[in-house]
């Protein structure tokens, strides 16, 4: 008799050889929830809306089926064209995403091929990366905007799926205009797929601006990480250092992407902000 909580294992997801085996070497056994629940919705080519914390494997819960897509039709064709477009509002999140998508085809050698346009270039380099037609494309949205408005990129014909990551993210960072921009030079018919850590008015806009009757997974999570998805430090300062030692962590990019910093008093908080504006570093109090 079957056991109903046996975990599921990627093999039986029925993906490429290719795939399973870049899975295995980075030590993946098992999909993580909200990677269960979304892959096979993806696969269908369903358009999905995924609520899920961040550091839940969301990241891979559409890289796998994507890149899976991508491997399908290049047993069909060996068309070089750009099929998918991956967004996010950070150059971080982007380079993480596209290193998520380089350890998933490092085992399809040059058949998927993966860009990561987010970084400043000039537009020389940007017609150099996307000459060759990559299969995914991962940018900002500003970034975007500028090679598909310019003509370096054109995807009317080819493109057949556009993922947002951080979803949540893309209004608050000021790339409203830069989306409604770009989803001018899709063409009317792809898979959309919208990641969010949260469900507020700018992913429902979303949402509404680009899903067509998706499939909206709202995962139940523990609302605290568990132990090994939470790492804790502590640092000794004296009271005088402490503003400097934050500056340093934030700096060096030893934290990656927001952080919130808690103070004893208002007071603190203003004195923290109006130092940390003096290095160009943006923040607010809450």
């Amino acid at each position: 008799m079957e056991n109903p909580e046996q975990e599921l294992n990627f093999h039986e997801l029925e993906l490429d050889d290719r795939l399973l085996k870049d899975i295995a070497r980075l030590g993946w056994i098992s999909p993580t929830l909200v990677q269960e629940k979304a892959i096979p919705f993806l696969l269908q080519g369903k358009d999905v809306l995924i609520r899920a914390r961040t550091g839940s494997g969301k990241t891979a819960a559409f890289a796998i089926p994507i890149i899976q897509s991508v491997l399908s039709r290049k047993g069909e064709s060996a068309v070089r064209e750009t099929s998918v477009l991956v967004m996010a509002p950070s150059q971080d999140l982007c380079h993480q995403i596209a290193k998520v998508f380089t350890e998933l085809t490092s085992s399809c050698g040059p058949l998927v091929r993966v860009v990561d346009l987010s970084s400043k270039k000039d537009r020389a380099t940007y017609r150099h990366l996307l000459a060759d037609r990559p299969d995914i494309v991962v940018s900002t949205p500003g970034r975007l905007r500028t090679v598909l408005t310019d003509g370096t990129l054109n995807v009317l014909e080819s493109l057949r799926c556009v993922t947002i990551d951080e979803a949540d993210l893309m209004f608050s960072f000021g790339f409203e205009k830069d989306l409604r921009e770009v989803l001018k030079h899709f063409p009317p018919v792809h898979q959309s797929v919208l990641c969010s850590a949260t469900l507020e008015e700018d992913v429902v806009s979303l949402k509404k601006l680009i899903l067509h009757n998706p499939v909206v997974l709202k995962l139940e999570e523990p609302d605290l990480a568990i132990g090994d998805q939470l790492t804790h430090y502590q640092i000794e300062a004296d009271e005088m250092d402490k503003a400097v030692v934050l500056y340093t962590i934030l700096k060096l990019k030893l934290i990656q992407g927001k952080c919130i910093v808690f103070v004893k008093s208002v007071e603190r908080c203003y004195r923290l902000k109006l130092f940390l504006e003096q290095f160009s570093i943006r923040s607010c109090i809450l």
